[in-house]
């Protein structure tokens, strides 16, 4: 069934890759500027909290305005990317919040051992939605996600396991042949990047394939 879904998200993205990117981009591409100019020219890649700062801050603007142009789509409602900006940045803190606990959740997991790391990004998969679709409180999100993510645990992390090796596998492959110290070599990943900040939306809307069809399997058990 994975490959249905995946068949299906990646319909999806063709048909609204311009309208992505024009969400995305906007953000992605100063803050990638920045990074690259960051790391390569004024720190030489000795440190790295100031990016991760800045890229925590502005993901969750367009990350948010994603997840509310993909709900509003199948909806049958259409909302600017203007409107959609201004509901990043008004769901922020909350969306935030949410983020800090499942990176932590994460994190903690990853040092078991990995496994229960990728538990913990499959079974909260649906918070972001839960979160901001049904208005829950961010403990309450993944609380939700977790109970009903249990009977698709493995269609999530399949689908999420294919997009991973699909999108990245020819990335680290081509990036193998530059030299790291190249200024090549960091022009192309800063290029590169922003193509990869509106590629990394699958894994939303693959999520998101998935969240409505357990939703209409719910409904359809009641």
């Amino acid at each position: 069934m994975y490959i249905e879904f995946l068949s299906d998200s990646w319909s999806f993205f063709k048909v609204h890759a311009v309208a992505l990117s024009l969400i995305v981009l906007p953000f992605a591409i100063p803050v990638e500027i920045f990074n690259t100019l960051y790391q390569h020219v004024f720190t030489n890649g000795e440190e790295q909290i100031l990016p991760m700062v800045i890229h925590f801050i502005v993901y969750p603007i367009y990350t948010i305005a994603v997840v509310y142009y993909i709900a509003s789509f199948v909806s049958g409602e259409a909302i600017g990317s203007k409107a959609l900006w201004r509901l990043g940045m008004k769901r922020w803190f909350p969306y935030i919040t949410l983020s800090a606990l499942v990176g932590l959740a994460t994190i903690g997991g990853l040092v078991l051992l990995i496994v229960p790391g990728i538990i913990v990004i499959v079974r909260c998969a649906f918070a972001e939605f839960e979160l901001l679709l049904n208005h829950r409180e961010p403990m309450d999100a993944i609380i939700k996600s977790a109970a009903s993510t249990k009977e698709h645990f493995w269609i999530i992390l399949s689908g999420f396991a294919v997009i991973t090796v699909v999108l990245y596998a020819p990335y680290i492959m081509f990036f193998s042949l530059f030299d790291e110290t190249s200024t090549a070599f960091w022009v192309i990943e800063m290029l590169v990047s922003f193509a990869y900040a509106v590629l990394d939306v699958l894994f939303i809307i693959f999520a998101f394939r998935v969240y409505e069809y357990a939703k209409s399997q719910d409904s359809a058990d009641v």
